[in-house]
């Protein structure tokens, strides 16, 4: 079987640093992990993993917590931390939680059996549950970032939307094309990427010099079902909004529903705007104008946080917040 001694005779370094090229890459010079790789594609090395890992006091596998993996908003999240991951020689271990606080707490089990490296944590709402839960992980010694949500005065690590401009930018996009009776279906104020997002929307009006009207809110869940919903109170409470901001795009695909079953034209009748930007949303009819969220760069950052934190023994502090892009599409329409 090939070692890491042949490898550094063909390459012409020590056996130390094919060692750290495998083990701490980030020590070695580009090209020379490059050669080193190289070779030992050609000679079909393998390292141990158990080996390495008896000698680093490191598993190699990291945790990945989800909320509801049906959710096209992660698959690109999920992507992102594997890419990184797989070339930095990680595993990610993913829990889908559904929601659950339960399965939630069982995985931390079971990642603390399994000795894993550091978590990823995505879906928490930023309650007392959530506190407790993320300060267990802390308690066990175990790296954690945050990501897509985040808790403030946990002052932990996290990858991010900048939400609040994100949401500005969506009601200013809508304002620019003559609309000032703009609607809300919000996702849940409890989470604090949501107030964020409310923030944002009231803040356009302000600047707009655009009276804010609570009547033209109405909060729900993130479903489609609850889009549907939203959107119907809305309609039934009044009918003088030209534009409606949905706080994410399962929600505006509930309002898409309502809309073509009560003969409610889009854009003709009411714009719609949204955040995310998931695959779907570009296949609606009409196709919907939304603020993509960057969710690959996410995922691959977050990892990136992680797994640089757990070589260097350090608890991650880090905090990242993305800027989101306008996405033009046909949901929007310009009125006198």
């Amino acid at each position: 079987m090939t070692n890491i001694y042949e490898i550094a005779k063909k390459v012409g370094v020590s056996h130390m640093t094919v060692s750290r090229a495998f083990n701490n890459p980030e020590l070695v010079g580009k090209k020379t992990k490059e050669k080193i790789f190289k070779i030992a594609n050609e000679l079909n090395y393998r390292p141990s993993m158990v080996a390495i890992s008896m000698r680093t006091k490191k598993t190699y596998y990291i945790g990945l917590i989800l909320p509801d993996i049906i959710n096209p908003f992660f698959p690109e999240i999920v992507r992102g931390v594997d890419d990184f991951a797989r070339k930095s020689n990680y595993n990610v271990i993913l829990v889908n939680t559904d929601n659950d606080y339960n399965i939630q707490n069982s995985s931390l089990n079971m990642f603390s059996n399994r000795r894993i490296d550091g978590i990823i944590l995505s879906g928490i709402a930023g309650g007392k549950k959530d506190n407790i839960f993320i300060n267990e992980i802390i308690s066990r010694n175990i790296p954690v970032v945050l990501i897509d949500r985040y808790i403030p005065e946990l002052n932990s690590s996290y990858v991010i939307t900048n939400n609040q401009k994100a949401a500005y930018d969506a009601t200013s996009y809508l304002i620019k094309l003559g609309h000032t009776k703009i609607g809300v279906i919000s996702s849940p104020q409890k989470i604090k990427i949501f107030q964020d997002r409310l923030k944002g929307y009231k803040s356009a009006l302000i600047n707009s010099n655009i009276e804010f009207n609570e009547d033209l809110i109405i909060e729900g869940e993130e479903s489609i079902k609850s889009g549907y919903i939203t959107t119907k109170a809305l309609f039934n409470r009044s009918n003088k909004f030209t534009a409606l901001f949905s706080m994410c795009d399962f929600m505006a695909f509930g309002a898409y529903q309502y809309c073509r079953e009560n003969n409610v034209s889009i854009p003709d009748d009411i714009s719609i705007i949204s955040i995310d930007d998931i695959y779907a949303s570009a296949l609606l009819t009409p196709p919907l104008t939304t603020m993509a969220q960057k969710k690959y760069d996410m995922g691959y950052i977050a990892a990136k946080i992680l797994i640089d934190c757990i070589r260097k023994n350090k608890i991650p502090k880090k905090q990242v917040i993305l800027e989101a892009q306008l996405i033009e599409r046909l949901s929007c329409k310009k009125i006198i």
